[in-house]
């Protein structure tokens, strides 16, 4: 198993409208769909509102390389598109 995690910035005014487009317009179930996930947590920064979390755990990096080229991660990531400005991912071994 591996962890990834991931933030992203969004332009400030759009932050209830990325959370809505995360939680309740299918985002983070699109992710969940995704051959190799075990489990994702989803979260907006506290010292700054205008970053998301994500922390996904995967089967494997590999696991993860191959949900890419799926349906459900392309509905994931065109749910990210109009809101996110940048953002960083890392994989992590976490025992």
């Amino acid at each position: 198993m591996v962890t990834e995690i991931a933030a992203i910035t969004v332009a400030q005014g759009n932050e209830a409208a990325f959370e809505r487009a995360m939680r309740d317009e299918g985002g983070l179930a699109a992710l969940a769909e995704c051959p190799g996930v075990i489990s994702v947590r989803f979260g907006r920064g506290v010292e700054s509102p205008d970053r998301f979390g994500f922390v996904v755990e995967w089967e494997s990096v590999e696991a993860h390389a191959a949900a890419k080229d799926t349906e459900s991660f392309g509905r994931f990531r065109a749910a990210i598109g109009p809101w996110g400005i940048g953002g960083e991912m890392q994989h992590y071994d976490l025992r």
